[in-house]
């Protein structure tokens, strides 16, 4: 057993450390945070290991990465490092899944391509940077991915239900976590309920029961907090729309997203379409199709979200991970099975598809080195916010009072990590000052 299972827990070990290591390299040069997001999230987390609650953010975000978060730094400490370093560890865990998925579930991927299809997959910009910083965007796509790619599988395979539920639970942490992984249960709730329905299997009825529980939980819950199922939509939307970044043209808003995937992963959409073609082989429609028509539906669902002002009001390039990690494994498994038979006959032109494939892989790591590295600009440097925070707090300040130009502060607070000691005043909204935040000290 232990034979069997070693490679498996050594090569799991190998892509932890590997992607830990890759975010640290990241946070070591130019990279900080993505937005000032990254910040509130922590100052919340912070809250949430003082004060336990159900609904940490009490706003559209979802609990779970305040459970998960806010659970760590009340065990380790409430620093700004700590909540680093938890972060990190979560998403370097969280990328051994699919993996896993990869290799237990019904694709039975050589470990050659399960490892290459990872390390396409994750070895990007976004990736990276999501990971390295303190928001809940990689793990969630990690979760996504792996349950979508065994689930998907294993819907086809009625001796696998066992595994069922184990695939379900992190796609139900997903779900807590990020709303684009909701179309993703949707559909592999559907898929499982239509294919091993009749068989009543113990192991089916809970997967599904944790699929839909995450989304159906969350709108029960701001019916009671908020008094509406969809309150949370509505919060964004509104949001959106009062900072003018509300959809103006219906097509426009539709083909934004696809239009930003060729963008942000050209090489995962060049490979993809590729691939296409191997899906005429049943052994690559039977691992894939699902895990396909969960990448499609999502895509869908952020389309048809943002017409609705409803998708992220920044930095949309992160609600696209899970999709781009379905699309990358697929890539490199399907054409990873029909390659080899294809070279036997035409090996120079059929080398030209990896070889395309590496070279435009490579070409996309440029932007970790380029200008457009998130929080870099002259408005989003919080390196002198950050400094006042790690002041405050090791002066031993009893209270504060804050007064933020925009959402600068934040990161002070974050950094400061008692944001029980802090009240926060109405922002100024100055467009010439200067020192923000304001500081009062109490003492």
């Amino acid at each position: 057993m232990w034979k069997r299972f070693s490679p498996m827990v050594i090569d799991a070990g190998a892509i932890a450390s590997v992607h830990a290591l890759a975010c640290a390299w990241v946070l070591a040069g130019a990279f900080d945070h993505v937005s000032d997001d990254d910040f509130a999230r922590v100052t919340i987390a912070q809250v949430f290991a003082h004060a336990p609650r159900l609904d940490p953010s009490a706003t559209s975000w979802l609990p779970f990465p305040f459970w998960l978060l806010g659970t760590a730094m009340a065990i380790f400490g409430r620093s700004l490092h700590v909540a680093r370093v938890a972060s990190i560890a979560f998403a370097s865990l969280a990328a051994t899944l699919p993996y896993l998925a990869l290799q237990i579930g019904p694709a039975r991927a050589s470990r050659a391509r399960a490892l290459a299809a990872v390390a396409f997959a994750m070895i990007s910009p976004w990736s990276l940077w999501l990971g390295a910083s303190t928001v809940p965007e990689s793990f969630t796509a990690s979760f996504t991915a792996a349950s979508a790619i065994a689930l998907g599988g294993f819907a086809a395979e009625p001796s696998a239900c066992k595994l069922q539920p184990w695939f379900a639970l992190p796609l139900f942490a997903a779900c807590l976590s990020r709303y684009e992984s909701w179309p993703v249960a949707a559909v592999l709730a559907i898929v499982l309920g239509a294919r091993q329905w009749r068989r009543r299997r113990a192991e089916t009825i809970v997967a599904i029961a944790l699929l839909v529980l995450g989304p159906l939980a969350w709108m029960v819950w701001n019916a009671h907090a908020h008094g509406s199922f969809f309150h949370f939509f509505h919060r964004v939307s509104n949001y959106k729309r009062a900072i003018g970044e509300g959809s103006t043209d219906a097509l426009t808003a539709l083909l934004f997203y696809p239009r930003l995937l060729i963008a942000t992963r050209p090489d995962v959409v060049g490979g993809a379409a590729c691939a296409m073609l191997s899906l005429r082989r049943a052994e690559v429609r039977r691992v894939w199709s699902v895990p396909l028509a969960c990448a499609t539906t999502s895509m869908i669902f952020l389309a048809c979200g943002n017409v609705r002002d409803g998708a992220p009001a920044h930095h949309p390039e992160r609600a696209l991970l899970g999709i781009v990690f379905v699309l990358a494994m697929f890539t490199v498994d399907a054409l990873g099975r029909v390659l080899p038979e294809l070279m036997k006959g035409a090996r120079v032109t059929w080398m030209v598809v990896p070889l395309t494939l590496l070279v435009g892989w490579i070409v996309n790591l440029r932007a970790l080195w380029g200008d457009n590295v998130p929080g870099t600009s002259s408005h989003e440097d919080r390196r002198t916010q950050l400094a006042t925070g790690r002041k405050l707090r090791a002066e031993h300040v009893e209270h504060m009072i804050v007064t933020p130009c925009a959402f600068e502060h934040f990161a002070l607070i974050a950094s400061f990590g008692e944001p029980e000691r802090v009240h926060v005043q109405p922002r100024s909204s100055d467009p010439n000052e200067t020192d923000c935040p304001r500081i009062e000290r109490i003492e």
